[in-house]
């Protein structure tokens, strides 16, 4: 079975991401466009226009050319969308790390990407100089910090602004935002400007986004290193709104900016609203006047969403999406959050304008409703690959169609239900997290002969980390030093939380580990290990 969105109409007419600054800098050049909540700084669009053209002029003094690499090591602040959109104007390309990246994680997708400058809050630059230090590749790798002297926010203060023309090229790829890898090695994701456009614009013409009002304000406290985070700016600043921009996303932050704000609408992840109703409910502060919540990266239990809805009293909506198809595919909106029809809610919505998901089989062919197989998504928003991974791009995009690797089914009305995720990748606190990407760096240590990830459900986080680990013959390792030993090469929120030690295996005839067999094998997970 396939289910497909409404068509992608009057494309003559769709607004360039890259053109935002412009646009309101000409029609609201004075509205607030990114309100950093922490530090009470105010950009209007005005500046960000001006800012965009001033970082073309910084980089193209400093020696960047078109197609070269920007990577951005930083907490949430408006100077990321100055680079962004500077990179868009200028034909460079965006590199968006995680802070929370240890040092070899960076080592490689720094060199992966080529990467010819680097922009860092002054606290990463340590270690992004341990980074440097593990390739030869990187040492001639330029720093701009982005704040203080000689920095990008006092160099767009004095910089040109000459204005650039803005490339309507769809093909142009403006950001290589990494993703957890399936063989243990992160992937770069190349995202092209058309990919952006067509994305805003499926929701600008969607009859489930026709509720948004030009005195709307959002607020994002989701990285921008993560594809969810800045699209929803995106999402904002595409609308000409004032976009709130959270670094501290502390729950009792965000209820707090979202009061002094006026915040309409906001996307949080699932832990988020599970600890938002806790605080609530023991400090007995009233619930934040707020209009829509939208909820992604891991689907809500239902018990979660009811009191969710009964508690808030506002709207929700629910994105499905990935990195690769530039972020929404299925979205299960406002109206169909309803309690008298349980069964959406376990739902993650039907595809949006563009775009189609079908369930196919192992072999490819197309199966029914209501059977679940894998998910295959088509879109204009679809990535043109996988940077320097052909035969893995190869493998992922068939015939225009790409394979998610997650499981599902769709049911007679075409709504997209998850089920297993085929790759098995483990979504903790929002944060997506593969097996193999522990178990490389558990296995790393000298007592470990073998590991094995999974994740578990978690009330507060979703799901956590839990290790399986067969050790040598005659070793022996305490479990929080293997934590902490995977620490230094993986950043924490991968970390296991759990640490089990088996003597041996449950594997198939052809030797791979039964990790479903782990799973319920799993005796007393209730205390976690520190780490």
């Amino acid at each position: 079975m396939r289910s497909e969105g409404a068509p992608l109409h009057d494309l003559q007419h769709m607004q360039w991401i890259g053109d935002i600054p412009g646009r309101w800098s000409r029609e609201r050049p004075d509205r607030a466009a990114i309100v950093l909540a922490d530090q009470h700084q105010v950009i209007t669009y005005r500046e960000l226009d001006a800012h965009t053209h001033r970082f073309v002029e910084m980089m193209h003094a400093r020696g960047i050319e078109a197609g070269d690499r920007i990577a951005y090591l930083g907490r949430n602040s408006d100077l990321y969308f100055v680079a962004l959109f500077g990179c868009i104007a200028g034909g460079f390309v965006l590199l968006p790390l995680n802070w929370r990246c240890a040092a070899p994680e960076l080592t490689f997708m720094l060199t992966d990407a080529r990467a010819r400058l680097a922009v860092c809050d002054a606290e990463f630059e340590p270690v992004l100089r341990d980074a440097m230090a593990g390739a030869a590749a990187l040492t001639h790798l330029d720093i701009l910090h982005t704040e203080g002297r000689d920095s990008l926010r006092g160099g767009l203060a004095t910089a040109p602004s000459r204005q650039f023309p803005v490339p309507h090229d769809p093909h142009q790829v403006c950001v290589q935002m990494y993703t957890s890898g399936t063989t243990g090695r992160p992937k770069g994701v190349l995202s092209t400007h058309g990919g952006f456009s067509y994305a805003r614009h499926a929701e600008l013409i969607s009859r489930d986004w026709a509720n948004w009002n030009s005195d709307d304000v959002i607020v994002s406290p989701l990285p921008n290193f993560h594809n969810g985070g800045m699209s929803w700016m995106l999402i904002g600043l595409v609308r000409g709104l004032k976009c709130v921009l959270i670094a501290d996303a502390s729950v009792a932050h965000i209820l707090d900016v979202i009061e002094e704000h006026a915040v309409t609408r906001t996307f949080i992840v699932p832990t988020v609203i599970r600890a938002a109703l806790d605080l609530l409910k023991e400090s007995g502060r009233k619930p934040p006047r707020i209009r829509t919540i939208t909820y992604g990266a891991a689907v809500m239990s239902e018990p979660l969403l009811r009191e969710a809805i009964d508690v808030l009293g506002c709207e929700f909506g629910q994105y499905y999406g990935m990195t690769e198809a530039t972020g929404t595919v299925t979205f299960l909106s406002a109206r169909d959050h309803d309690l008298n029809r349980p069964h959406l809610l376990k739902s993650v919505g039907r595809p949006q304008c563009g775009m189609a998901v079908e369930i196919r089989d192992e072999k490819g062919a197309v199966l029914p409703a209501n059977l679940p197989g894998e998910i295959w998504v088509r879109t204009p928003t679809l990535m043109p690959g996988y940077a320097n991974l052909p035969e893995v791009t190869a493998a992922v995009i068939v015939d225009g169609w790409y394979r998610t690797g997650d499981g599902g089914y769709l049911d007679a009305d075409g709504y997209l239900y998850l089920t297993d995720r085929i790759r098995d990748m483990i979504i903790s606190g929002g944060e997506n997290i593969y097996p193999a990407e522990v178990e490389a760096a558990l296995r790393q240590h000298p007592a470990v002969f073998e590991s094995a990830v999974v994740g578990l459900p978690d009330e507060k986080w979703g799901e956590r980390v839990v290790a399986f680990v067969q050790l040598r013959p005659g070793a022996t390792v305490q479990a929080e030093a293997l934590i902490a030993f995977a620490a230094q090469n993986i950043a924490r929120f991968k970390c296991p939380k759990i640490v089990r030690f088996v003597e041996a295996f449950p594997r198939t005839p052809l030797g791979k580990i039964q990790r479903a067999i782990l799973r319920r094998q799993a005796p007393d997970l209730h205390t976690t290990t520190p780490g």
